[in-house]
């Protein structure tokens, strides 16, 4: 757990399952975060992934954090997954869900989205980090290009919603911008 000025952030554990289940299976991150990704797992399944990625630690593809605000209230998620192919490399998407949209205006949120991108740029030593918002989310476009990230492009029709095709924005971050645009460059 790491305690920082609004919020505290707490490593994904078999504990917080409610909390995880609840924020996969909204309403509100299905439409605007998920779309045809999401595989929907009772709470035994969703149980038995955490404990399979708590096992394998070692390896670290994927990092999972649920931020707390200052009245303890859990407003969302951040995640990191490196990408592994034959050997760890330079890059990893991250994913942020608030718990409800006016979370993303949340000073608790901004900051955990700020120790996450140090973890990724100081920690782990990437060279970038990206993100893949769907077309219609402005508002979670709009808190990436404040944290620093660029549009790439789009991938086109990706994503199916209600049997309606959508874009993902294709976003990243490079170390170099991030040290210049960061909270941690003043």
């Amino acid at each position: 757990m790491e305690t920082l000025k609004h919020c505290t952030i707490e490593v994904l554990e078999k504990k917080q399952l409610d909390v995880w289940w609840e924020l996969k299976n909204s309403a509100y991150a299905k439409r605007y975060y998920w779309g045809n990704m999401l595989r929907v797992y009772s709470k035994r399944e969703l149980e038995k992934e955490i404990e399979k990625r708590l096992k394998s630690k070692d390896a670290r593809k994927e990092y999972h954090f649920l931020v707390k605000n200052k009245r303890s209230e859990y407003v969302g998620y951040v995640g990191i997954n490196r990408h592994f192919w034959a050997e760890p490399s330079h890059n990893a998407g991250i994913t942020v869900i608030p718990r409800k949209s006016q979370h993303l205006r949340n000073k608790a949120l901004s900051e955990a989205v700020d120790w996450v991108l140090d973890k990724c740029f100081l920690g782990l030593r990437l060279h970038t980090v990206c993100a893949q918002p769907l077309e219609f989310n402005e508002p979670y476009i709009r808190f990436l290009e404040k944290k620093g990230f660029q549009r790439q492009g789009v991938l086109r029709r990706v994503t199916q919603i209600d049997g309606k095709f959508y874009g993902r924005v294709m976003m990243d971050i490079l170390d170099r911008e991030w040290r210049k645009h960061g909270p941690h460059s003043q």
